[in-house]
C-alpha cells in the first residue's frame, strides 16, 4: 500500500464512522425539527399541505445538516478541539457553539434515556444499567459545565 493511500485512510475512516454515527441520526433530528418548524408555519399560514419541492428541499437541508455536522466531528476528531477555531472569529464562535450544544443535546438525551430505562420497571437488570447510564450522563454534564465555565473565565482574565 503506497504512502498516500495510507495517509488517506485514516481520515477517510473516521468521516465514513462520523458520517454513520453522528451524521445519519442528525439528520434524521434535522428532518424531524425542520418539518415540526415547517409545519407548524404553514399551519400558520393557512396552507394545508407543503408542495413536493418544499418536501424536497426539508430533505435536502437535512441530509446537509448531517453531513456538516459528520465533517465538524470527524475534524475535531483528526485535529482537536483547535479544527473548530479554522475561519474567522465569528465562524468559529458558531462551529464552538454549535459544538457545545449538539454535545449537551447528545449528553442529555443519552441521560434520559438511561434513567428513562431505570425508571420503567423493566428489571433489576435493565434498572441498574439505566441508572448507570444515567448517572454517567450526569456526571460528565456537570463537569463539562465545570470546564466551560473555569474556560471562559480564564479566557475573560
Amino acid at each position: 500500500m503506497s504512502t498516500k493511500r495510507r495517509s488517506l485512510m485514516i481520515p477517510s475512516l473516521v468521516y465514513l464512522g462520523a458520517a454513520v454515527l453522528v451524521g445519519i441520526p442528525a439528520m434524521a433530528a434535522s428532518m424531524t425539527v425542520l418539518s415540526f418548524v415547517v409545519g407548524r408555519v404553514l399551519e400558520l399560514a393557512g396552507i394545508h399541505q407543503l408542495p413536493p419541492v418544499g418536501g424536497l428541499l426539508l430533505v435536502v437541508a437535512s441530509i446537509a445538516i448531517g453531513l456538516q455536522i459528520a465533517v465538524e466531528i470527524a475534524a475535531v476528531q483528526l485535529g482537536g478541539l483547535e479544527a473548530l477555531e479554522r475561519g474567522s472569529p465569528r465562524v468559529a464562535l458558531v462551529r464552538y457553539a454549535l459544538f457545545t450544544a449538539f454535545a449537551f443535546a447528545a449528553l442529555a438525551a443519552a441521560t434520559w434515556a438511561g434513567l428513562s430505562a431505570a425508571l420503567g420497571g423493566f428489571g433489576w437488570g435493565v434498572v441498574a444499567l439505566g441508572l448507570l447510564v444515567g448517572g454517567a450522563g450526569v456526571v460528565v454534564l456537570y463537569r463539562g459545565s465545570r470546564v466551560l465555565v473555569a474556560g471562559f473565565r480564564r479566557s475573560r482574565a
